[in-house]
């Protein structure tokens, strides 16, 4: 249901108005109508509004005035302008600040019509779009039907070639549609299609091309501080090599995540993906020895000295990201083992097994080394016991960062705790109980839910899909804890969100 507010000082110009959108059996609720724009401030404090239809011309707080004011605070509401002054730079100011229509009174039946059909139109699309953005990557390249719906695969697109491109970095692009008309620029690319990911913070780009060239020559330095204009100058790019056909897309994506990776270790912006780099061991046995000691006795200095000693060897030139990542992996497994003596499985055996540190996300996710050392302190400092309340809540907020980007994902608390933070599970439940005041199980299951009702209320997703979107294996699962939490099934949520929202087309 579109929530719609008139304004407009004229009294009769005003329900007059009203009552031709209540003629019109387009899914509209009037949810208020006021005399000036301050009125509507006031009304917009309390009352979620979709559109607002205003004068020009009122007393105090004019329709500009409003729309200024609803641009300033970022609300999600659209603004159509009436007037009788037909005059160009009305218009102009209008559209300077989001105006979606511009209509001259008396207001014409069928204008208004195709005005707020656009608008609903337009907002449905939206929230479309904004799903998308919650969905995991790797969940849609699996999915043949998402994969085809998102980049609109079609039987001709299936035999060009194809790179993947991810943006990525401290800051959101400045533009997706810039960044499209840039890989076209440079590149021999044709019809880019590209999507944001919110959960992993990038933009995801398929380019197509009706050949294979030399992509390093297309996008070299020149090319960065045109790039840095339309992505910013805080993030970067990465390119996978070539491919083709819809089989493909899922290694063309770790392609575009492995070349990411390399800003940590290396300078420059843009990043190509290079198959045949060496391997190199970077962390010797003596190294790896010095920090299960140190951190087995709670010397933290001692530790620090190894940690220094191994990220000075990071710094050399031609390490390759994966040596990088597999020497991190190491100082990991130590920190593993150490906690598992000091929990008293020395008699048991110890295993090191898996560790929740994978290259694709965690590795991803850092932009520098810096960030990288940083992580790795934290850590150490917290298996040597010397943690205080600042890196507590380091681990906090490194946690809840993880939840929002693997809720999809089977995790426990006890498994974050010794594969991931290398503390007990008792000390990471209390410290994840006092820093949210919920406990990790229930925070989850909220979490998931409330994505769970982002899918139902904008998606035409299978409920089956929504359940393995949001961590659930088994759907009736998924389905019965919906129901405890909102008093309905995930169809009947889905069935009344519709209801009461009218969706239009």
């Amino acid at each position: 249901m579109l929530r719609v507010i008139v304004a407009d000082d004229e009294y009769f110009a005003r329900k007059a108005l009203i009552k031709m959108l209540e003629e019109m059996e387009l899914p509209i609720e009037i949810c208020g109508d006021c005399e000036n724009g301050q009125d509507v401030v006031e009304l917009l404090k309390t009352c979620q509004t979709d559109l607002i239809i205003t004068d020009i011309r009122m007393p105090g707080m004019d329709g500009l005035k409003l729309a200024e004011y609803v641009r300033e605070h970022e609300l999600d509401t659209e603004i159509m302008i009436e007037t009788g002054y037909a005059e160009f730079e009305y218009a102009r100011t209008a559209i300077r600040y989001g105006v979606k229509e511009y209509l001259t009174k008396p207001v014409n039946d069928r204008e208004l019509r195709s005005g707020i059909e656009n608008v609903i139109r337009e907002r449905s699309e939206r929230k479309k779009r904004e799903i998308w953005e919650l969905l995991d990557i790797s969940y849609i390249l699996q999915n043949s039907k998402l994969c085809r719906e998102m980049f609109g695969w079609t039987g001709e697109q299936a035999k060009k070639y194809y790179c993947m491109v991810l943006v990525n970095g401290r800051e959101k692009i400045k533009s997706k549609a810039w960044v499209e008309e840039w890989l076209g620029k440079y590149g021999k690319f044709r019809d880019v299609r590209g999507y944001f990911l919110k959960e992993e913070k990038s933009c995801i780009f398929l380019a197509p091309s009706e050949e294979i060239f030399e992509l390093p020559k297309c996008f070299g330095k020149s090319t960065v501080a045109d790039m840095a204009y339309g992505s910013g100058d805080k993030n970067w790019i990465s390119f996978s090599g070539w491919h083709c056909g819809e089989k493909e897309l899922e290694q063309a994506y770790r392609e575009c995540v492995y070349s990411m990776n390399e800003r940590i270790l290396k300078p420059g912006q843009i990043f190509f993906y290079n198959a045949k780099e060496n391997f190199q061991k970077i962390i010797t046995g003596e190294q790896e020895t010095r920090l299960s000691n140190a951190a087995q006795r709670g010397y933290s200095e001692e530790a620090d000295i190894v940690i220094q000693e191994i990220f000075s060897e990071v710094e050399k030139e031609d390490v390759s990201i994966y040596s990088f990542f597999m020497a991190l992996m190491q100082i990991f497994f130590v920190l593993n083992r150490v906690l598992c003596l000091k929990e008293g499985e020395r008699d048991q055996g110890i295993s090191a097994g898996y560790l929740l540190f994978d290259f694709k996300m965690e590795l991803y996710r850092f932009y520098e080394l810096k960030d990288v050392r940083q992580y790795v302190d934290m850590l150490v400092k917290e298996v040597c016991q010397k943690n205080t309340e600042g890196e507590d809540r380091s681990m906090m907020e490194d946690l809840l960062d993880y939840l929002e980007r693997n809720y999809a994902h089977d995790i426990s608390l006890e498994e974050l705790a010794r594969r991931k933070y290398f503390v007990s599970s008792s000390y990471l439940s209390r410290m994840f109980k006092s820093y949210t005041g919920q406990t990790f199980m229930k925070y989850l299951i909220s979490y998931r839910m409330d994505k769970a009702k982002s899918f139902l209320e904008c998606s035409q997703m299978d409920i089956s899909d929504i359940a393995a979107c949001t961590g659930y294996n088994d759907p009736s699962h998924f389905t019965q804890t919906f129901r405890r939490i909102y008093g309905v099934t995930p169809k009947e949520y889905r069935k009344q969100y519709k209801e009461n929202a009218g969706m239009f087309g």
